[in-house]
């Protein structure tokens, strides 16, 4: 499989779209929810690069804050996390233009476009009150497999993983990117939205790196 690495020039369609949807979702949602964006994974370092269909993924993290009409400063608490889940989506939904689509997927709201050159843009919802280390994942119980629900799961540690990521050599970067996690994300887009064990692109770079600092570990 040939893969193609994708500049940032090449992938400022889908920035902007992902600002422009960002902007919109909240003015959606000012009245409930405050929360700050960033960009995360392969996009924000430079490493995309398109699978096996021509496709490639963006990734942001949207921040949930304290300052949230929703957020329970007497108990500390957000809103349960299927309900911020749903209200979300809804607002995704209303957000979509031309053909665009919208999956509710295992962690993240992924938006789909197929024009022209075809991304994915994954948003993954985090709160940041009391810490900011927990994100929203689908958790379906076995008898009601059916019916959406999401709980707060703890993140994999993001600022080691790329502290690490960036300060390999260039050569060991690339191996990293072309042969461990392209190939990984073209499996997880394999998957179907349902299955439990999908999970975003972000959390898949930050597991294999991870994965690969403790290989490199245990050879010293």
């Amino acid at each position: 499989m040939i893969l193609k690495r994708i500049t940032k020039k090449q992938s400022q369609i889908a920035r902007k779209r992902a600002e422009a949807i960002i902007k919109n979702v909240r003015k959606i949602l000012k009245d409930k929810y405050v929360f700050a964006n960033r960009m995360v994974g392969s996009g924000a370092l430079g490493t995309m690069v398109e699978d096996e269909n021509g496709e490639y993924d963006l990734d942001y993290q949207l921040l949930l804050t304290c300052n949230s009409k929703v957020y329970d400063k007497s108990k500390r608490k957000f809103p349960n996390p299927t309900q911020i889940k749903n209200v979300f989506f809804a607002a995704f939904k209303k957000s979509l233009a031309g053909d665009e689509e919208v999956q509710n997927s295992t962690t993240a709201i992924t938006i789909i476009n197929r024009d022209n050159k075809p991304y994915h843009i994954d948003f993954v919802i985090i709160k940041t009150y009391p810490k900011n280390d927990f994100i929203i994942r689908r958790n379906n119980k076995s008898e009601s497999h059916n019916v959406n629900e999401f709980t707060w799961n703890r993140l994999p540690d993001f600022n080691i993983a790329y502290s690490f990521f960036k300060g390999l050599p260039i050569n060991e970067r690339q191996y990293l990117v072309n042969k461990i996690i392209i190939p990984k994300k073209c499996e997880e887009k394999a998957k179907d939205d349902n299955d439990p064990t999908k999970i975003s692109s972000a959390a898949l770079f930050v597991r294999e790196v991870n994965n690969y600092r403790c290989k490199i570990k245990n050879r010293k």
